[in-house]
């Protein structure tokens, strides 16, 4: 028997409007758990409380990955898969999930790939399965709605660092990244599997770094959390003479904001 699957939704104020886009016709072992951020003054969709397959919660406060981790509170299923409010799936592509994990036991989390609504990646991927250190190497830039995880393995063990993430303070990305070196010190296994498994908007933070003092400062202490103070810094460097080499930019400003992130957080 295939693994049961929780798709974790998290939305904000009358972006709740858009969630029954997000889901599929009814069918066995998949069901949704939502996470609603609002203050009650947003109304909720009929389509989302008349269904026996949606579970649906409302949290206060800011910030995305504490949203995120209100869907992990209510999570019941054996298998979670996390998504926003704009993610788009289909019957077979969820069962290719379930699949993954049927067939890689060992497996606590799984990355997948994902595509615009065009259809296009929304990167270049490693082109074989391979654990999720390797694929970062080979130079895989995870998207929280490309990750899944077994329940049982996360729950209780990680969750979403509320200082990274939309809506945190001064910390506006980066959640995934923090969340994926969580689980390797933790131990959990993790794997990249080059099948796509969802269509989703356009655009990503790395379009806005340059422009975006707030992603150079979150990118140095994401870095700082995941490798420690002296990868940090290398990869600081590199970043900086990145952006130098190939978008002719100022690297001054850049390697500024990205070391004094590095000064934010403790790994």
């Amino acid at each position: 028997m295939l693994p049961t699957v929780n798709i974790l939704i998290s939305t904000i104020g009358q972006r709740i409007s858009q969630v029954p886009a997000v889901l599929m016709p009814q069918q066995e072992g998949v069901s949704y758990v939502i996470s609603h951020q609002t203050d009650g003054s947003h109304t909720v969709p009929s389509s989302l409380t008349d269904r026996p397959d949606v579970l649906l919660s409302t949290v206060s406060g800011h910030g995305l990955s504490r949203n995120r981790n209100n869907t992990l509170r209510h999570a019941n299923a054996d298998i979670c898969i996390i998504a926003d409010d704009d993610c788009r799936y289909t019957r077979q592509r969820i069962l290719q999930v379930r699949q993954a994990y049927a067939d890689h036991p060992e497996a606590d989390i799984i990355c997948f790939a994902s595509e615009g609504y065009d259809g296009h990646p929304k990167q270049q991927y490693p082109a074989v399965s391979m654990t999720y250190p390797k694929a970062v190497k080979a130079g895989y830039y995870i998207s929280s709605v490309e990750l899944t995880f077994r329940r049982r393995s996360v729950v209780g063990r990680i969750c979403f660092n509320p200082h990274f993430g939309l809506g945190s303070p001064q910390l506006c990305a980066g959640e995934e990244d923090v969340f994926m070196a969580d689980a390797l010190r933790q131990g959990l296994t993790t794997l990249f599997i080059p099948q796509t498994i969802v269509q989703t908007a356009p655009g990503t933070t790395g379009q806005a770094f340059l422009t975006n003092p707030q992603l150079q400062l979150t990118k140095g202490a994401t870095f700082r959390h995941c490798y420690g103070m002296a990868g940090a810094l290398w990869r600081t460097l590199k970043e900086a003479g990145w952006w130098l080499i190939h978008r002719h930019a100022n690297p001054f400003p850049i390697l500024y904001r990205m070391i004094k992130g590095t000064m934010t957080v403790k790994q």
